[in-house]
C-alpha cells in the first residue's frame, strides 16, 4: 500500500470503506518516527514477571490505531494511539523505556526505509539494550486495503466472488513472497537487538468463521469465503515466520468468538466503529486490551 493518498485517514475514518479482513490503515508511504513515549507509569510489573528495561513496538495499524477518542502520538498520518495495545502493555510490564513506532499503513519495507517524510524507519528505534519487541506486520504487504476497497465498492453477486476473481492471483503471489520478507524483518531485529524477546501479534479477525451479520450479508457470498481464507492465510504465514525466528506469536484465545459481528460490548474488532468508538475495520478498545493481555501472558 504505497499510495498513501488512500492513507490512514481514508481507511481509519471512512466507516463505509472497509471489509472483513483487518485492513491496515495507511499513512504516507514514508517514514515512521521514534514515537514519543507516554508519561512514565508509576505501576510496577506483576509479581513474578521481570520488568522490561526497554520496549519497542513495531508494526502497522492493527498495533497503532486505538480508540477514536484517545490522543495520538507521532506523525498525524500514523494515527498512533496512546491507548493501543503497545501502550497498554508498556504500563503492564513495569517502568522502563518505551518507544512506540507503529504506524498505519506500514509494510515490511518500512522497517528499514522512511514511511513518512522527515521521520526515521521503524528499525531506528531498536538498540542493543532493547529487551522486548512487539511486531504486527504483513497485512499491507498482501494488499488488505485493496481487498477492502473492492469488497465495499462491488455490489453483491449471489453466485460469484468478484473481488476474489479480480485480486485473488495478486494476493496469492504476495502471500507467497511474504515469508522471505518476514524472515528479513526478524533478521533485522536480531541484528539490532540481539537480546530482545520478540512477540508477534497475529491479526484479529473481523468476519466470523461461520454465519455473519448485516455487514457481511452485503458482501458477495464467494468473497466472504475468500476473505476468511485470506485472514487464515496471513495468520498462518505470520505464525510460521515468527516460529522460524524463535519469536512468540499470540492471539487472544477467544478472538474467533469476538469478531465484528458479535454484540458491540464483546467485539475485538468492528466494521464501522460506530458502536465501539473504534476505527473502522480495526481493533476495538477491548481488542487492544485483550492483545496486551495475550502478550503479557507469554512474558
Amino acid at each position: 500500500m504505497r499510495s498513501r493518498a488512500r492513507g490512514a485517514a481514508s481507511l481509519a475514518v471512512g466507516a463505509t470503506v472497509a471489509l472483513a479482513l483487518g485492513a491496515c490503515a495507511g499513512g504516507d508511504d514514508d517514514e515512521v518516527p521514534p514515537a514519543a513515549s507516554p508519561p512514565a507509569s508509576t505501576d510496577t510489573a506483576e509479581p513474578g514477571r521481570a520488568a522490561v528495561a526497554r520496549y519497542v513496538a513495531l508494526g502497522d495499524s492493527f498495533a497503532a490505531l486505538g480508540p477514536t477518542d484517545a490522543p495520538t502520538s507521532g506523525p498525524g498520518p500514523c494515527l498512533r494511539s496512546t491507548r493501543n495495545y503497545p501502550a497498554l502493555l508498556a504500563r503492564d510490564v513495569g517502568p522502563g523505556g518505551f518507544s512506540d513506532v507503529t504506524c498505519g499503513g506500514a509494510r515490511t519495507i518500512d522497517m528499514t526505509v522512511p514511511q513518512i517524510p522527515q521521520t526515521p524507519p521503524q528499525f531506528d528505534a531498536l538498540t542493543a539494550e532493547t529487551d522486548l519487541v512487539t511486531l504486527s506486520i504483513g497485512g499491507n504487504d498482501i494488499g488488505f486495503g485493496d481487498i477492502v476497497a473492492c469488497v465495499v465498492r462491488t455490489p453483491r453477486v449471489e453466485t460469484a466472488a468478484p473481488c476474489a476473481d479480480r485480486l485473488g492471483a495478486v494476493t496469492s503471489r504476495a502471500l507467497e513472497g511474504l515469508p522471505a520478507r518476514l524472515d528479513g524483518v526478524y533478521a533485522g531485529i536480531r541484528e539490532r537487538s540481539p537480546f530482545a524477546r520478540i512477540v508477534t501479534t497475529a491479526y484479529l479477525p473481523l468476519v466470523p468463521d461461520e454465519g455473519g451479520c448485516a455487514f457481511v450479508e452485503r458482501m458477495s457470498p464467494g468473497d466472504v469465503g475468500w476473505t476468511r481464507s485470506v485472514t487464515a492465510d496471513i495468520n498462518r504465514v505470520v505464525t510460521e515466520a515468527a516460529r522460524r525466528a524463535g519469536a512468540d506469536v499470540v492471539l487472544p484465545e477467544d478472538a474467533s468468538d469476538r469478531h465484528a459481528c458479535a454484540p458491540p460490548a464483546e467485539r475485538y474488532t468492528d466494521f464501522t466503529g460506530v458502536e465501539t468508538g473504534s476505527h473502522p475495520m480495526h481493533p476495538t478498545a477491548a481488542g487492544h486490551r485483550a492483545m496486551a493481555e495475550a502478550v503479557a501472558g507469554v512474558l
